[in-house]
């Protein structure tokens, strides 16, 4: 399966805003366009959305951010969606890999953090099996997982 990472620009993000989740997973995803307006609402914090391509075909995208708390940088899975069509293929978490992958590279970070909805059992699952762990905190009606990487110092 070759999928990469590529940034969103000004001639690909309409492609990517028309890609859809299942419609039972719209309560669960943020639609793109909102995915894109928080990446410039976060655009001091190092927001960053990325296209997934499954060779040369648009198949998801993933949002990222920087996070400061006591003197440490975390960084935020705002969001990950993959299409409607690519799901149940794997995609999701070879793109999840990748991209823990980049971030480890960076070595800017001491830990990943996201949140999920406790409904969403395929989230938590590809979570849980990629090595993120939940801290015990709940952000609003969303549970937070952690993978951590390393101690900066």
């Amino acid at each position: 399966m070759k999928l990469h990472l590529k940034p969103i620009t000004p001639e690909n993000w309409r492609t990517f805003n028309a890609l859809k989740v299942k419609k039972e997973q719209a309560q669960w995803v943020a639609s793109n366009e909102l995915i894109l307006a928080r990446a410039y609402v976060y655009r001091e914090y190092n927001s960053n959305v990325f296209a997934i391509y499954a060779s040369n075909t648009p198949i998801g995208l993933l949002m990222q951010r920087d996070h400061i708390d006591n003197g440490k940088t975390f960084c935020i899975l705002d969001q990950i969606m993959i299409d409607e069509q690519y799901q149940g293929c794997g995609y999701g978490k070879v793109a999840m890999k990748q991209w823990i992958s980049l971030i480890k590279e960076n070595k800017k970070y001491e830990s990943i953090k996201l949140c999920y909805k406790e409904e969403d059992i395929i989230a938590y699952n590809l979570y849980r099996d990629l090595g993120f762990q939940y801290t015990g905190e709940i952000d609003e009606d969303e549970i937070t997982m952690e993978y951590k990487m390393f101690s900066i110092d």
